[in-house]
């Protein structure tokens, strides 16, 4: 067809081959993907302290808005990493739609066997944390942590996200 495209280093691709298949075993790196998504900026503000508490533990994280992100474009850091941290609120006693919609996208691709925590805020009454929960179930996913909060957090409350993606980084480091 194309003929011949490695000349050098054949063991250098058999080697990521074989790593990059043990990805569908649910073996990945120390690393972090964070999805959330925002109705009015509060998720998002949380998601940066939650960001610079992981970062602060010195792993990486890969950061997306489900709600402006194509799922082809989460999907590879899925894969790729142990870590995944879900921020989103409430909406209507449930999960923020475009979450909710790429969480079904990760279950059809079957990226199973991660660690996982929820943070997000909610209105009235909550309800995302526990759809989160029920959509991780199938994919193995072991819940390990959760921040819940209504409304917006406070500057002195935001010291508990900070924590919050501290603690997580470490847990994932320990794994």
């Amino acid at each position: 067809s194309h003929g011949l495209i490695w000349r050098k280093s054949p063991a250098r691709i058999t080697e990521l081959y074989k790593k990059w298949t043990t990805y569908a075993e649910g073996k990945a790196d120390h690393g972090v993907t964070l999805l959330y998504g925002t109705m009015y900026g509060n998720t998002e503000e949380v998601m940066n302290a939650v960001a610079q508490g992981v970062s602060s533990a010195g792993l990486p994280v890969n950061i997306f808005d489900v709600a402006r992100t194509h799922a082809s474009y989460i999907l590879p850091s899925l894969w790729v990493h142990q870590g995944v941290l879900v921020g989103a609120p409430t909406y209507e006693v449930g999960l923020f739609p475009p979450m909710a919609h790429v969480l079904d996208v990760i279950k059809r691709k079957h990226i199973s066997k991660r660690t996982a925590a929820y943070f997000g805020s909610y209105g009235w009454s909550g309800g995302a944390k526990k759809e989160f929960l029920r959509l991780a179930e199938p994919l193995q996913w072991e819940v390990v942590d959760d921040l819940e909060f209504p409304g917006s957090l406070t500057s002195q409350e935001m010291k508990r996200a900070v924590e919050f993606g501290r603690r997580f980084a470490q847990t994932i480091q320990g794994s």
